[in-house]
């Protein structure tokens, strides 16, 4: 009795220290997707031989303007930009833990908190605290900026999260379709519209040389109900004489105002919503940057607040705030962070804690200039195999009328910084890389061709951005507001009705997986074009009238433009005009040659190589051996002594493990 007492306490013993050494060992605080170990390698946590996890631990990225700190975003996005593009990435798939401050105070272990109120003054516009990462909805493909789940918004139907490759490209067209529309109204260039300045001319602006020029209303208000006619696509707000913001005023009409100002708007479905639901004049539901569709859904869903002065700061109140690291203009007017910043700490963090749940700074600045360079960068769609059945079905899609909404072609202007006319000081391409991608009909597969948008400095080692024309072929979206008839009408919680909804991109359609629609009702393509009424019915009349041949074509051709796995596609990334079935990267043969970003990195990654597995049998191990160097842990910027996701320059405390601040 007494010996098995004994052996029972001992065993009790060892197991409380195994349990001990996995609950406290150095690294292990790890979220679930790092996975850095090698096939040796235990001291580092979990492994993934396939190499493909996330290697680097949770560590807030600092913002920068200059290349003076080594690690900082700028330092990151113009000195190493593959690797500030793969930082930005592992945020948007990053799996974040209660210790990064994931989910709003008083919701831990629930799904129970709503953001925002309805008409009604009750119903929950959209549920919120029910992701812990980017990639929990957008997976398809997995571990890209792909589409996903259907997910409780404002009624009893769904919203699908749409994908977001070649997110970058569409913001990029938002800025130069308002620089044009400005062309056309702002007369005396002081960059809003007044009284004067309005009227009921149509503003027509075309997509592409020779192309039909699309119709985005007027400026002016003809219908008398205080709100300017331009499309719903443009979130509008009201200025005084000398163009600043007047928060409270709501139309034309509201006492003070000499006219108002706007930015185009086109992340989300554009869901029309009512008047009584707007804080400013009037516009769809949508998320006006890139910026801003990373910080808002992670506070959203996630509990996630961001503290982002490059949104938010705008010293002459006029609606925009800064320009971004990446190049694009911001604006707090539909968006503002909900970490404001008031107060801060001696390193410059925020310590407000909006949500009061004790962790600070939960997203950085810094954080969101590399989740910005990874959308400003995302890949565009592909095309996949093409046959004769497909290129019919393009053009019957045309024939249809299909294209008038759903326009194939933009072109993105080059960069003209010096142009008298301010409304004429086209970015350029702001992206540093294009992923062209297409079917390999010899090989049977998809390939990739990488295109350097980007010169270096031979002093600094600085890359430039060219900043050139691009065109831009298959996108498929006026990027304009249509009413879409009564098969598309949403009934809202509070008996609102949306019936307007912008034109859904068609590139990257045919790997979304079903179902379609804004609501997810449509489990084919044909029932979701069947759907289609409103204005564009005409168009649907079309296709339907179609034989069944034809219609089938259609939907091939649409099914046919497609997505990807971006780090997995056979791509020629050196450009030396073939894929290398043995692609060699620091003296490793690597396999196939791919768009791996590692491969890029300044320091390039150097993988494991042929290890032998746990059954003997060998495996080719493309975990890394160098992961420090490789992604920049030890730079100034980045460096994080005792791993609590606050970078030793952001730290009051950088040998304690304080994941709420720092030092608690």
């Amino acid at each position: 009795m007494t010996t098995k007492t004994t052996t029972t306490n001992a065993g009790l013993v060892a197991l409380s220290i195994v349990l001990a050494a996995i609950l406290f060992a150095p690294r292990l605080e790890a979220q679930l997707a790092e996975r850095p170990g090698t096939s040796i390698d235990t001291s580092r946590g979990p492994r993934d031989l396939s190499g493909l996890s996330i290697k680097t631990p949770r560590i807030r990225a600092i913002h920068t303007k200059d290349t003076g700190l080594a690690g900082g975003s700028y330092w990151l996005q113009t000195m190493d930009p593959f690797l500030a593009w793969k930082w930005g990435k592992d945020f948007t798939q990053r799996e974040f833990k209660r210790k990064d401050g994931v989910y709003a105070f008083g919701t831990l272990n629930d799904v129970a908190g709503f953001q925002g109120i309805l008409t009604d003054r009750f119903s929950p516009a959209i549920v919120n605290n029910d992701q812990v990462s980017c990639g929990g909805c957008h997976n398809m493909p997995y571990r890209d900026a792909g589409a996903g789940t259907n997910f409780s918004k404002k009624s009893g139907l769904g919203r699908n999260a749409t994908h977001f490759f070649g997110s970058g490209i569409q913001e990029m067209i938002a800025w130069q379709v308002r620089q044009k529309v400005m062309q056309q109204i702002d007369t005396n260039h002081d960059n809003w519209i007044s009284f004067e300045e309005m009227n009921a001319n149509p503003i027509l602006v075309r997509p592409a040389p020779g192309a039909e020029p699309i119709n985005y209303g007027v400026s002016g208000d003809p219908d008398g109900d205080g709100v300017p006619n331009l499309d719903l696509m443009f979130r509008i707000w009201y200025v005084d004489s000398n163009g600043r913001v007047l928060e409270d005023a709501t139309g034309l009409k509201s006492p003070g105002v000499a006219g108002y100002n706007f930015m185009m708007e086109v992340f989300g479905w554009g869901e029309k919503i009512a008047k009584l639901q707007l804080v400013r004049g009037r516009s769809a539901q949508l998320n006006n940057t890139n910026r801003v569709f990373a910080w808002d859904p992670f506070e959203t869903h996630g509990g996630l607040e961001a503290f982002d002065p490059t949104t938010d700061d705008d010293p002459d109140r006029d609606g925009f705030s800064q320009v971004s690291n990446a190049g694009f203009q911001q604006s707090w007017i539909s968006h503002i962070p909900p970490d404001r910043g008031r107060k801060r700490n001696s390193v410059g963090l925020s310590i407000d804690d909006p949500d009061g749940d004790g962790y600070i700074s939960e997203i950085t600045e810094g954080d969101l200039d590399m989740a910005e360079w990874y959308m400003t960068n995302s890949p565009r769609p592909a095309v996949g195999k093409q046959s004769s059945q497909t290129r019919n079905g393009q053009n019957l899609f045309v024939q249809s009328g299909c294209a008038g909404c759903h326009v194939l072609d933009w072109k993105i202007e080059a960069s003209d910084l010096n142009n008298p006319d301010v409304h004429k000081r086209y970015n350029g391409d702001l992206r540093f890389f294009d992923l062209d991608v297409n079917f390999n009909d010899k090989h049977e597969r998809l390939e990739g061709k990488l295109v350097r948008l980007y010169d270096v400095d031979a002093k600094t080692g600085e890359f430039r951005r060219r900043r050139g024309s691009f065109d831009v072929k298959g996108i498929g979206t006026d990027f304009k507001h249509h009413e879409m008839g009564a098969n598309f009408v949403d009934v809202q919680f509070d008996g609102g009705l949306v019936t307007n909804f912008r034109t859904a991109p068609l590139w990257g359609n045919g790997a979304t997986g079903f179902p379609w629609g804004h609501d997810g009702k449509s489990m084919t393509l044909d029932a979701v074009i069947r759907r289609h009424g409103g204005e564009a019915a005409t168009a649907k009349d079309a296709y339907a009238a179609l034989g069944a041949e034809d219609r089938e074509a259609v939907v091939a051709w649409i099914d046919s433009l497609t997505l990807y796995s971006t780090d997995q596609v056979p791509t020629d990334i050196d450009g030396d005009g073939r894929i290398s079935e043995h692609f060699k990267v620091q003296g490793k043969d690597t396999g196939i040659e791919r768009f791996n970003p590692e491969w890029l990195f300044r320091i390039p990654g150097k993988i494991e190589g042929t290890v032998r597995s746990a059954e003997g049998k060998s495996v080719s191990s493309d975990a890394l051996v160098n992961i420090e160097d490789a992604y920049g842990l030890r730079l100034p910027g980045l460096l994080d002594s005792d791993h609590d996701g606050f970078a030793d320059l952001q730290d009051l405390c950088p040998n304690v493990k304080g994941y709420k601040d720092g030092c608690r």
